[in-house]
């Protein structure tokens, strides 16, 4: 079991910082970032959007990844670092990461 921290850093850069260290940098655009987590035949869709409401903060989302996928039983807590919402998901140690940039695949550094 490991534990994956997701949140947002600056206007531009959210990421998972717990455990792979991977982020998106979307150039402060303000258009979401996706992360699609995948284990033991189930996934949830992780989202982080910058401003999304004037606020210069960090939203987090969560969401199934398809609704006839169960849902993963992984502990999950919500909380705040400064303007960045934080996710932390445990979940199972052959978890794959899956990232997206406005809906579109690409790679997380």
């Amino acid at each position: 079991m490991k534990t994956l921290k997701f949140m947002g850093y600056s206007d531009d850069t959210f990421g998972e910082y717990g455990t792979t260290m991977d982020d998106i940098d979307n150039a402060g655009s303000g258009e979401p970032i996706q992360c699609v987590i995948e284990a033991g035949g189930t996934a949830l869709v992780v989202t982080g959007q910058y401003d999304r409401n004037g606020t210069g903060t960090w939203d987090i989302g969560i969401s199934l990844q398809d609704e006839d996928l169960s849902y993963p039983d992984w502990d999950m807590r919500i909380s705040f670092e400064g303007y960045t919402t934080v996710l932390e998901i445990d979940v199972p140690d052959d978890v794959e990461l899956t990232w997206y940039n406005n809906g579109e695949r690409t790679e997380g550094f």
